[in-house]
């Protein structure tokens, strides 16, 4: 199989590792009294007002955008956590652990709930920051691949790793055409 190929199975779409993002969990609070939801990926609830409550990213979403809730933006998207986070970032060479998702979590919730979140566009831009440092990182690491026989992308998320994925199998499928021509020309 060449890189070039239109398989489903060889890189994640965007769009699926949003879906798979909108599973995390977050904190509501609820101005609304339900008993337990049951859903496919299980049940929820139940919902008393004033009351935080964890709930599935989608969840707060929907309830947030009629009105239901106020999300609790998660600690790591404080605008301190963040700033301690693009120091760590800017002093070292590998990438800093990241939550899981942050990128698609924080987009969500900015999204449709910019005005529950404290310093919302300081978070923002801080957010711009870290993601436009850390694929400067990703890009410098492929483009030095060629002078190394090891590349270290650890604590990546999952959209950070979709986003590179395509051109580093690219990459990778040149590097052993040509490998494999100077193995038959010698």
């Amino acid at each position: 199989m060449t890189a070039s190929s239109d398989d489903a199975g060889l890189h994640m779409r965007m769009s699926e590792v949003e879906f798979l993002a909108e599973e995390q969990q977050i904190e509501i609070i609820p101005n609304f009294e339900a008993g337990v939801f049951g859903f496919i990926g299980g049940d929820v609830g139940p919902f008393r007002p004033q009351r935080p409550i964890q709930v599935p990213v989608w969840l707060a979403v929907t309830l947030r955008s009629r009105q239901k809730c106020k999300i609790n933006a998660p600690e790591w998207m404080s605008r301190e956590t963040l700033t301690e986070k693009l120091e760590e970032e800017r002093e070292s060479k590998f990438f800093t652990k990241m939550p899981n998702h942050y990128q698609e979590v924080a987009a969500m919730i900015l999204e449709c709930a910019a005005a529950d979140v404290r310093d919302s566009e300081q978070v923002r831009a801080l957010l711009a920051d870290i993601h436009d440092l850390r694929y400067s990182k990703m890009r410098k690491g492929l483009s030095d691949m060629k002078d190394t026989e090891a590349v270290k992308l650890n604590h990546l998320s999952l959209m950070e790793i979709s986003s590179i994925r395509p051109f580093f199998v690219q990459s990778m499928d040149a590097f052993f055409k040509l490998y494999r021509s100077q193995e038959e020309s010698a």
